[in-house]
């Protein structure tokens, strides 16, 4: 009874053990703003690449963003001034 009693617990240590070491996770690298693995970095070179960092650096509204989603959700510039002239209204003008 005590063996096993020791055997369930020493199980038990094993099992959280495990999981603290899964938790770190596999690094992740990337080059001019794109994700690559590890292997791809060392078939094309390790110019230019270095680790993602495990956090967002950017964001939209509190969520995690690429720098194209930010240009897409971004509202666009309006222009002031005058409107753009029709086809018609051009070939008017240039009679």
């Amino acid at each position: 009874m005590k063996r096993s009693v020791l055997f369930a617990a020493i199980s038990l240590v094993i099992a959280n053990g495990i999981d603290v070491a899964a938790a770190a996770g596999l690094p992740t690298y990337e080059t001019t703003g794109f994700p690559i693995t590890a292997h791809q970095a060392s078939v094309t070179g390790a110019a230019h690449v270095q680790e993602a960092p495990s956090v967002p650096t950017l964001t939209f509204g509190g969520m995690p963003a690429s720098p194209h989603q930010i240009e897409v959700l971004t509202p666009r510039k309006k222009v002031i001034g005058s409107k753009p002239q029709s086809r018609q209204q051009t070939a008017e003008a240039a009679r």
